[in-house]
């Protein structure tokens, strides 16, 4: 018995004006399927990861325009979800998103060592606690 499927899934080129890549990825009946990754114009990577019809759907790498990994994490239907990494030069936030998507709460971690607690709502900085102690007071059901 042979088995056989088709698909219509076309492996895709996006360019800026320029010429040079924008994006490549797969595509299925016009929607953004599967695997991605996207450029600056420069050439360096700027994100990758999958989609599902048209929707980020799983484990994202994001990049500065220098190359370096300036955030990771899950999405699901393009909302983020789960714990998230922020990185810059000196240190690192671990996030959780809530269900709302848009809410994240982050211990910063410097040289491995927790500094200091900090809440997000749509990527804006609201509060930020200078220890674990009073951020569990301010939010005692709250569970990292």
């Amino acid at each position: 018995m042979c088995l056989s499927f088709s698909t219509n899934k076309t492996y895709t080129t996006l360019y800026y004006v320029s010429g040079k890549p924008k994006a490549m990825g797969w595509t299925e009946n016009g929607n953004m399927e599967d695997y991605w990754t996207f450029y600056f114009e420069n050439g360096n990577i700027s994100s990758k990861g999958a989609f599902m019809k048209n929707a980020k759907t799983g484990y994202w790498y994001f990049y500065n325009e220098d190359g370096n990994l300036a955030k990771e994490g899950h999405f699901l239907n393009n909302t983020p979800i789960n714990w998230w990494v922020y990185y810059n030069q000196k240190e690192y936030e671990n996030c959780i998103y809530q269900k709302d998507g848009k809410t994240r709460f982050c211990l910063t971690y410097e040289n491995g060592n927790i500094t200091k607690a900090k809440k997000y709502v749509n990527d804006v900085f609201l509060q930020q606690w200078s220890n674990i102690s009073s951020f569990k007071k301010d939010n005692p059901n709250f569970k990292f």
